[in-house]
C-alpha cells in the first residue's frame, strides 16, 4: 500500500484529499507545519509528499512549503515531492523545482489528475517500466497514449490504470471482480459492465479484434487476459 504525506494548512482540503486517496488504496498522513511534517516523515516514511507552497493558516506560518521541503530533504527524505499551489508565476515554479520538486499542481485541481500525477511520480521513483512495444504498437503509460505507425490514441486515467494492470499481469486470467477491486476499488457506481466497456475502448485504441485478439483475450465466464508479448 503506497504511503502519502500531505503537508497543507487548509483542513477542508486535507479532508477531501485524504478521503479520496484512502478510497484509492493509499495510506495517508497529514501535517500542517514543518515540525509535524518532519516527524511524520521520520516515523512513517512516505512514498510521496504533497506539499502546499503557502502555509499561512498553519501553526507555523513563518515557514512556507519551500522551507518544509528543504527540511524534509535535509532529514533524509529523497522520495517524490509534488507542490500544490495557487501561484502560477514561472519564477515560483522554477524555485519549486530547484527545491527538488518532481511535479507542480496548480489549485484548483482535479482529484483524478492529482491521483494520476502521484501514481506517476511513485512509479518513476521505483523504476517501474512505462513504455511497452508490441510489434508496431507502442504503449506509453506515463503519457497516456498508444502510438501506431499512422496515428496516436489518448488514454483516459481509468483506461491507463486498467491497461497497466493487464500488462503487469500478462498471461494471467483476471476475473472482472479482481479488476473492479484493483482499478475501481469496488465503487458503488461501477459494475462488471463498466469493466467490459473499458475493455472495449482499449481494444479499439489498440486496434485489437475480439474475435482474433492480439492483445486482450476474453476468458468466457471469468474475465480477461493480456496475451501480447514485447518485440
Amino acid at each position: 500500500m503506497p504511503r502519502l504525506l500531505i503537508v497543507e494548512d487548509e483542513m477542508a482540503l486535507i479532508d477531501s484529499v485524504t478521503r479520496f486517496f484512502k478510497r484509492e488504496g493509499y495510506d495517508v498522513f497529514s501535517a500542517r507545519s514543518r515540525s509535524q511534517a518532519v516527524e511524520l516523515a521520520q516515523h512513517h516514511p512516505p512514498d510521496a509528499v504533497l506539499m502546499d507552497v503557502m502555509l499561512n493558516e498553519g501553526p507555523e506560518p513563518e515557514f512556507d512549503g519551500f522551507d518544509v521541503s528543504q527540511a524534509l530533504r535535509s532529514e533524509g527524505y529523497e522520495g517524490p515531492l509534488i507542490f500544490l499551489t495557487a501561484r502560477t508565476s514561472e519564477q515560483d515554479k522554477l524555485l519549486g523545482f530547484e527545491m527538488g520538486a518532481d511535479d507542480y499542481v496548480t489549485k484548483p485541481f482535479s482529484l483524478q489528475e492529482l491521483l494520476a500525477r502521484v501514481s506517476a511520480v511513485i512509479r518513476r521513483a521505483g523504476g517501474a517500466k512505462s513504455v511497452f512495444r508490441f510489434g508496431t504498437v507502442e504503449v506509453d503509460l506515463d503519457n497516456y497514449v498508444i502510438r501506431h505507425p499512422d496515428g496516436t490514441d489518448s488514454l483516459s486515467i481509468r483506461e491507463q490504470e486498467l491497461l497497466r494492470y493487464l500488462i503487469k499481469h500478462r498471461g494471467k486470467a483476471l476475473p472482472r471482480k479482481t479488476l473492479l477491486t484493483e482499478i475501481w476499488r469496488y465503487s458503488p457506481n461501477v459494475t462488471t459492465r463498466t469493466v467490459d466497456t473499458h475493455i472495449l475502448n482499449l481494444r479499439k485504441k489498440l486496434r485489437d479484434d475480439a474475435a482474433d485478439p492480439r492483445f486482450i483475450e476474453t476468458m468466457h465466464g471469468v474475465g480477461y487476459r493480456f496475451v501480447a508479448t514485447e518485440e
